[in-house]
């Protein structure tokens, strides 16, 4: 090949790859934000180092997480230093999402839930690494189930219960999440996430205790997804989350019904966050696969455009993350 043929050669071929470049960022044109999990305040050099990534648009706070901070101190604390960085916080209740309240050895000791319930047996729970054991019978908030799960059970964890007509009885929110209302009022703090919303009372039961309030609703379970396709209108200060983690978990038996469920919540809502299963590989492997960075395009190709990380990906993972974030968020956006 001649020179001057070798030469047109290759600036068709960089013509061609500036022209797919270009044609991959046109896909995404708009550019995405993210959210990150804040750790306790306890950890105070993790959520220091957190809430002052320029990664991040904002954080939500977990008051399911265990420390030694009264509400009013953790949030004050938190506040402070959010403010400080310019990132929005958000409040996360834990509502009906289903929790053990005390350690348990399930062979000795009883596993008690934060919430009474009912359902139609058999049934399953899923634990913590998506372990699962029969439930064989209950009794308000207490559950007895077989085989016995391989470790102890912790305070905190959560837990899914798979089974038809389950029914989470009592108040909507625990006395946790009230403490923790009563003291962001004060502060001056109106931003919330509503964990397993699946209706229109769980908005009323909020609005009650604070007027101003401006809520996300975080979908995760069937329900929920009857709600948001017969009951919710998209409105100022109330919109929706697709919780990945536990809606993959409550979908159903056919697991590629989530693919429909996501459409779904982003039909109904257009500004909807997707949570959870952001860079799901790096617990697993220690850096990011082919399937998250797919698993990101997928996304933006329906039309997602403001994520969230789940708590393990953001207390241990933060700046791992953050670089794979930024590498797909340079690529697509430049």
């Amino acid at each position: 090949m001649s020179g001057s043929l070798l030469k047109d050669s290759i600036n068709c071929t960089q013509k061609e790859e500036t022209m797919e470049v270009s044609r991959l960022k046109r896909a995404v044109p708009r550019r995405s934000d993210l959210i990150t999990t804040l750790p306790s305040p306890d950890k105070r050099e993790l959520i220091e180092h957190v809430l002052s990534s320029p990664a991040m648009v904002g954080a939500r706070y977990n008051v399911g997480i265990r420390s030694s901070y009264s509400p009013m101190a953790a949030l004050s604390y938190i506040k402070r230093l959010a403010d400080k960085n310019g990132k929005k916080l958000w409040l996360d209740l834990k509502g009906r999402q289903l929790r053990i309240t005390k350690w348990a050895d399930p062979t000795y000791g009883d596993i008690e839930l934060n919430h009474p319930f009912e359902v139609d047996l058999p049934a399953k729970i899923v634990f913590r690494g998506n372990h699962w054991s029969n439930v064989v019978g209950y009794d308000g908030n207490k559950i007895f189930i077989d085989p016995d799960p391989k470790y102890a059970l912790g305070a905190g964890q959560a837990v899914n219960i798979i089974g038809t007509n389950l029914r989470i009885t009592g108040d909507y929110f625990t006395e946790r999440d009230r403490e923790h209302i009563k003291a962001a009022k004060i502060l001056g703090i109106h931003n919330y996430m509503l964990s397993f919303v699946e209706g229109p009372d769980d908005i009323e039961d909020l609005l009650a205790l604070d007027n101003d309030a401006m809520m996300y609703l975080k979908i995760e379970s069937q329900k929920g997804m009857r709600f948001v396709e017969s009951g919710y209108t998209k409105q100022d200060g109330i919109g929706l989350i697709a919780a990945r983690d536990d809606l993959m978990i409550n979908i159903g038996d056919n697991k590629a019904m989530i693919l429909g469920a996501l459409e779904t919540i982003l039909k109904k809502d257009p500004d909807a966050v997707a949570a959870s299963h952001i860079f799901n590989s790096l617990p697993a492997i220690g850096y990011p696969s082919m399937a998250d960075f797919s698993d990101l395009k997928m996304l933006h190709d329906m039309g997602y455009h403001h994520f969230m990380l789940s708590d393990e990906v953001s207390m241990r993972y933060f700046d791992d993350a953050v670089k794979a974030w930024t590498d797909f968020t340079e690529y697509y956006h430049g």
